[in-house]
């Protein structure tokens, strides 16, 4: 999947509890010219001398560790004199405990990825392990520092310190999503729905379950007949992320987000821009037990996949591609889902995301001004104002179409002003292979701005596979087109945004961390909820689920949710004034 991404959620919108170099072995090497590089690059790294850089970044996992020798890589050791030595981490791997370690015996990359700026930050800071970039980014970060979303992204990310300095720079700022479908909510498979005579579907509570089983009678097997079900879930997988299904999406389907990480004790509203004064844990009617009785009750039914107890999310991911599941709540695989159904000669079949269900708020663009990665340069790196340098050239939006769609002349070209992809890139852009060979893509992770953040100066989001003018129109299958023709809209934008008051999340919040005596209790409290919350989706009947609905309430005493959901509640209010002049910049 896109990344274990209910980690990624909490900084994918909003700044949320504020959640290198190779032990100065950096080495000098010449630089190479690449084939076919834009002219325009060549020449201008040669007052430079030529440096390799060791970088633990997230790129695609599938590209060898070691010299990067993509077409992007050799751009930028044309154009910047920089070799790029890549470690590829953050995909679901042990970085978080090798970051740690490499922390613990001050080892570490000349750029790293930062797992847990609220916690890393501050103990490298005084253990003297990490750059001061205040100076740097002045002299090196012209391109940061050149638009209001650069400078927003600087003062939130200084917020990860306890002296105001910055340490780290936000990467993926911007949007991954350009309004023609939600990252999180309801998507269904939307021939099935037709075929049904489109029945009421106004609610998540009832409707969404009749509707689903309805659907599961009327595709029982797929065509190689394989039992579908109407949804799974991957609840085997590990903890913060096996739960991925549940509240989180629902959140996200009705305009809420989660603000205080993996003890899911508050949300905050997209419209209002405030904390919910209401414990998630405790609120009967809130998102969290909304959604564990839904998907209670899709078990009763016989409409959730039984292996979703012990299977994880590769497994999850591989069923939900061969249509085997008629519902998801993530919206990152769905052009996939679809194209294997064009694939299989079915382009009748596809799924689609719902507008929103009995709300007047959800979140389709979501905003990440604080970056949604942040990376950080070690106080051994020799050469730290060229990895300044080069963090600089990826946040512009030169960088990042580059980034995105590789060299010009290769997967695009412009035409008319624009940068256009080719036919071939449309095809073939979502192929591991050939990433690797163009290099679009391959930094997914290690780039500016996300992929539909616009660039002013084109009008063309940074991302031409995924968000140019020519792609969206070939997103549009038959499933979307009767859609549209359904509910009377011209495009999926119109129609997802027509409804609602509120569909952008760019709320800010610092919530900083716990104080030490709460922090146990917060650790066991997440462990708690992860336990005994597939108890509760397993349930027999009302009255199991009702008694174990109280006593998991009842044994929320014994960590001190009350105070803990206070403190959140007092630093939230508190944020939300502090962080009045970042908003005003990011309007």
């Amino acid at each position: 999947m896109k990344n274990k991404v209910l980690f990624i959620i909490v900084s994918i919108i909003l700044i949320v509890a504020l959640a290198g170099c190779s032990g100065g072995k950096t080495d000098e090497v010449k630089s190479s010219t690449e084939p076919g590089a834009n002219e325009s690059t060549k020449g201008e790294a040669e007052n430079k001398p030529p440096v390799k850089l060791k970088i633990a970044a997230f790129t695609l996992n599938s590209v060898p560790n070691g010299i990067a020798q993509d077409p992007v890589a050799k751009y930028i050791q044309d154009k910047l004199g920089i070799t790029m030595d890549i470690t590829s981490v953050g995909g679901g791997d042990d970085w978080p405990q090798k970051l740690n370690a490499l922390i613990a015996s001050n080892d570490l990359p000349d750029i790293f990825l930062v797992t847990d700026p609220v916690k890393q930050i501050p103990q490298m800071v005084k253990a003297g392990q990490i750059q001061e970039l205040d100076d740097l980014i002045e002299k090196y970060g012209k391109n940061i520092l050149s638009d209001n979303s650069g400078k927003a992204m600087v003062e939130l990310n200084r917020q990860y310190s306890t002296d105001g300095k910055l340490y780290t720079i936000g990467m993926n700022r911007g949007t991954w999503d350009a309004g023609t479908q939600q990252l999180m909510g309801h998507f269904i498979r939307w021939d099935l729905y037709k075929k049904l005579g489109y029945p009421k579907l106004e609610n998540y509570d009832e409707d969404l379950l009749n509707v689903l089983q309805q659907m599961q009678n009327a595709e029982p097997t797929t065509k190689d007949g394989k039992k579908v079900y109407a949804l799974g879930g991957w609840f085997a997988d590990v903890q913060g992320w096996g739960d991925g299904a549940l509240a989180g999406p629902l959140a996200f389907a009705e305009g809420q987000v989660g603000i205080s990480g993996g003890d899911k004790l508050a949300l905050a509203d997209i419209l209002s821009n405030t904390m919910s004064p209401n414990n998630e844990l405790t609120d009967k009617n809130g998102m969290f037990w909304r959604s564990l009785r839904f998907y209670n009750k899709a078990n009763r039914m016989g409409i959730l996949d039984p292996d979703s107890f012990s299977q994880k999310a590769d497994t999850y991911e591989d069923k939900l591609k061969a249509g085997r599941y008629l519902y998801t709540p993530l919206g990152w695989d769905i052009d996939q889902v679809n194209r294997g159904f064009e694939e299989a000669g079915m382009p009748e079949k596809g799924m689609v995301g719902v507008p929103a269900l009995h709300t007047d708020k959800y979140i389709l663009i979501n905003m990440l001004p604080g970056g949604e990665r942040v990376y950080a340069i070690s106080k051994n790196c020799k050469y730290p104002e060229r990895a300044l340098e080069l963090l600089d050239f990826l946040s512009s939006y030169e960088g990042s179409r580059l980034v995105w769609n590789g060299p010009e002349g290769v997967n695009w070209t412009m035409e008319n002003g624009k940068p256009t992809p080719t036919d071939e890139f449309l095809q073939r852009g979502g192929d591991d292979e050939f990433k690797k060979e163009t290099g679009a893509g391959v930094f997914h992770h290690f780039v500016g701005f996300a992929s539909a953040t616009i660039d002013p100066n084109t009008n063309t989001a940074v991302n031409l596979y995924e968000w140019s003018d020519k792609s969206i129109a070939n997103k549009l299958k038959p499933v979307h087109k009767d859609m549209l023709e359904h509910y009377g809209k011209e495009t999926l934008f119109d129609l997802y945004t027509s409804n609602v008051k509120a569909y952008k999340a760019n709320s800010l919040f610092n919530l900083g961390e716990l104080p030490d005596d709460l922090k146990t209790y917060d650790t066991n409290l997440q462990a708690y909820i992860y336990k005994n919350e597939f108890k509760l989706i397993s349930a027999k009947d009302d009255d199991e689920f009702n008694k174990l609905q109280e006593q998991f309430i009842k044994g929320l005493d014994q960590f001190k949710t009350d105070e803990i959901f206070q403190y959140w509640k007092a630093k939230a209010d508190e944020s939300s004034i502090k962080m009045a002049p970042i908003y005003e910049l990011l309007k």
